[in-house]
């Protein structure tokens, strides 16, 4: 048992006592004599009642039963993509249905990629932030993103097939968006962001512009006929080399001389501050 607990940070299952050997009424003896201190349902503390934040992670995914694991807000603290959120139940995904457990929001997810760190069964990087996109705001969400980008854990091959796996799933358009602005080898293309422009100008009530029209013999993403406004959309994807990047400012340029404004809105704005990139255009639109 001092054994197990001690891989485990300090925490054990009655399950697992019982596949070495003790019997329900030995293991309550040791609950009656204070050798093991209940934290859920199941599951002990080993020879004191106090857990440390990687025995309570471990606790909440044993008590969840075989297949178990760490995921959403928890496993983004564990991958400290997020600092910790006192006073928060612990989050695990598991693959069947599950009784109550206290302090514990348990996700019934049949399939759902997952490790281990420090021991400890977590769902993977991408996977925790595919999880965060579906509750996290979107400054928390791409928080989390830019962390992991930091570290070198967002792997090109296992967003690829995450995104290919969970195609439904909910907050994978803020998962794929969020991932294109932060990860250079998975951008969203040109069509999806001007897409989800178009989807913003509907939803806050602006005039639909013309996408993809010539200005001055310029082609220009977004144009109000009749007025002298061109949006932009900027993704590392379309403007990647420093010739790009080059020839597009001084196309910029050329059209400020000829009375045009020209903003650019990157698919990090569009993402973060959808209200704020509307307000900006209806206020340019008015003058």
């Amino acid at each position: 048992m001092a054994i197990l607990a001690g891989r485990q940070h300090g925490v054990v299952a009655a399950r697992q006592l019982l596949a070495l050997g003790f019997t329900r009424r030995e293991i309550e003896r040791r609950v009656e004599s204070r050798r093991l201190h209940r934290l859920h349902r199941g599951v002990y503390a080993v020879g004191h009642p106090g857990a440390t934040p990687e025995g309570r992670y471990m606790a909440a995914v044993l008590a969840c039963g075989p297949g178990a694991r760490l995921s959403h807000w928890s496993a983004a603290a564990h991958w400290e993509l997020l600092g910790t959120r006192n006073g928060v139940a612990i989050h695990v995904s598991a693959p069947g249905h599950l009784r109550g457990q206290k302090a514990i929001t348990v996700h019934r997810v049949p399939l759902c990629e997952s490790t281990k760190r420090h021991g400890i069964p977590v769902t993977t990087v991408p996977r925790t932030l595919l999880d965060l996109a579906a509750i996290a705001s979107p400054k928390q969400l791409r928080r989390a993103t830019n962390q992991a980008e930091r570290k070198g854990w967002l792997d090109h091959r296992a967003v690829r097939e995450l995104i290919g796996n969970h195609p439904r799933r909910s907050g994978m358009k803020a998962f794929v968006a969020v991932i294109a602005s932060v990860h250079p080898l998975t951008r969203r293309t040109r069509s999806d962001l001007e897409a989800d422009f178009l989807v913003l100008c509907r939803g806050e009530g602006i005039e639909r512009p013309v996408s993809n029209g010539r200005i001055e013999g310029y082609e220009v993403d977004m144009h109000w006929p009749g007025t002298k406004l061109i949006v932009e959309l900027d993704s590392y994807e379309y403007h990647r080399t420093p010739t790009q990047f080059d020839e597009d400012r001084r196309r910029d340029a050329a059209l400020k001389l000829k009375g045009y404004t020209v903003i650019r809105v990157s698919d990090a704005w569009l993402l973060d501050d959808p209200k704020g990139v509307a307000e900006t255009i209806r206020q340019l639109l008015r003058t």
